[in-house]
């Protein structure tokens, strides 16, 4: 409708409660689910669908019957870790160590995981041949190792070096925090991870 030179806007609402609409809204049409609805804004023109199944970063989808829902993207992305600290591992006792490292997996889903660690000095004790087995393990706990993925590897052990481990795949059922231990046998020397990172959900 023109009034003069200027224009009124018209605002529409439809739903359980036809009278009241967001003072921002150009069209809201509300389920008679509280809180759900899906909305016009009169400034932006973006438009909000709010279903129950919003969340940051995920994407409209829809069925093969037409129906839409928020889902999370098929492709995973990268989740970073932290390093931890330098620790001693031993040749002795559990053959496991903590090292500091955490990683926190944002939502339910399959992760490849992947660390880098060094040997800052040379190991105190190893087997003739000087190779180890040295792996990397995310437990659920950073006081009892309790191992959910593991990178197994027999190494050649070389003070100074940088490894990357191979890949390894973990699933958790929702957002979790996971521990980054070394596991270690016939070697007794210093470690420290420099890069724990993680790809996914798949």
């Amino acid at each position: 409708m023109l009034v003069g030179s200027s224009t009124a806007f018209a605002q529409v609402k439809i739903g359980t409660n036809p009278t009241t609409i967001e003072p921002n809204s150009n069209l809201e049409v509300e389920a008679s689910t509280p809180g759900r609805k899906t909305k016009i804004d009169k400034t932006t023109g973006q438009v909000t669908i709010t279903d129950g199944t919003e969340g940051a970063g995920k994407v409209l989808t829809s069925d093969a019957a037409g129906g839409t829902s928020w889902q999370n993207p098929l492709a995973g992305a990268m989740v970073n870790g932290t390093t931890g600290n330098q620790v001693t591992v031993t040749n002795t006792g559990t053959f496991a160590t903590y090292s500091g490292a955490t990683i926190t997996l944002p939502r339910a889903g399959t992760y490849m995981v992947t660390a880098q660690w060094t040997m800052p000095t040379a190991s105190t004790v190893y087997p003739v041949g000087n190779q180890a087995f040295i792996n990397t393990a995310l437990s659920t706990s950073p006081s009892t190792y309790d191992a959910v993925g593991v990178a197994a590897e027999w190494m050649v052990i070389a003070g100074g070096a940088y490894h990357t481990t191979p890949s390894f795949r973990v699933t958790v059922a929702g957002p979790q925090t996971l521990y980054f231990w070394f596991q270690t046998g016939f070697f007794s020397g210093e470690l420290r991870f420099t890069e724990t990172y993680a790809v996914g959900p798949f």
